[in-house]
Formats: C-alpha cells, sequence, structure tokens
C-alpha cells in the first residue's frame, strides 16, 4: 500500500520487508524482517501468535 505504513526492523532498524511479529525480553511487541528473523529466534525473541 503506502510504504510510510511500513514498520522498521527492531534488529537493523530498516523497512521491514516481509515483517515477522515477536516480543522482546521485555516483552514489547517488535517487528523483525526476514533477513534479522534468525538473528531475532537466537537472541531468544518470542513469535507473536498473531
Amino acid at each position: 500500500m503506502f510504504s510510510f505504513f511500513k514498520k522498521k526492523c527492531a534488529v537493523c532498524q530498516q523497512k521491514a520487508r516481509q515483517p515477522r511479529k515477536y516480543y522482546n525480553d521485555r516483552n514489547e511487541a517488535v517487528v523483525v524482517c526476514a533477513q534479522c528473523a534468525i538473528y531475532a529466534e537466537r537472541r531468544a525473541f518470542r513469535k507473536r501468535s498473531a
């Protein structure tokens, strides 16, 4: 849709393409791009169900 609605990746701070939704270690909901998803899982980010 519009590019300014895209969220930024919590890891690399770029626009998240193919965003994945996680909770960080502080239980905050964050968006992670597909390239950083492996790093996020190593850092013990938990996947959000919806």
